[in-house]
């Protein structure tokens, strides 16, 4: 069963103005919930102004490989002229909502450069996720001194 969902950033955004915070992060969260009959519904939870000026999710798509994991991909576009230096992280839930492995999947650090789009992929660990979370937040500035 593939599924496919179109999220526009903008439009959710004005949404959800009165702001959820994703746990662990500052930054922009998309992603699938179960809603109880085996639908999905989309979720976009912004937490950073900044941030969700500067990215825009253009697609979201949703399968399952031939193990039958579940799998995501997203396609976040910059819409800055310069480079954005982010970080992801996929969450998977069950279908009661407990996060799946929590900790096990790491931040990945991510450069989008101008007006740049990349598409973020993640596969479940296990057969029990039926919805996730693509966590996105500003990476963190490293400054490299050299002597």
């Amino acid at each position: 069963m593939k599924t496919k969902a179109r999220v526009a950033l903008a439009a959710v955004a004005a949404a959800l103005a009165a702001g959820c915070a994703a746990p662990n992060t500052a930054g922009t969260t998309v992603g699938l919930a179960s809603e109880g009959e085996g639908g999905l519904q989309q979720i976009l939870q912004t937490d950073n102004a900044r941030l969700a000026k500067q990215l825009e999710v253009v697609d979201m798509t949703v399968g399952q490989t031939k193990n039958g994991l579940m799998k995501a991909s997203v396609k976040v576009a910059s819409r800055l002229n310069k480079d954005i230096g982010v970080q992801s992280k996929f969450v998977w839930f069950d279908a009661e909502g407990a996060e799946i492995d929590p900790d096990t999947d790491p931040w990945r650090p991510l450069v989008l450069h101008g007006k740049e789009t990349r598409t973020i992929q993640g596969v479940a660990p296990n057969a029990r996720a039926v919805s996730f979370q693509l966590r996105i937040r500003a990476g963190e500035k490293t400054k490299w001194i050299i002597k």
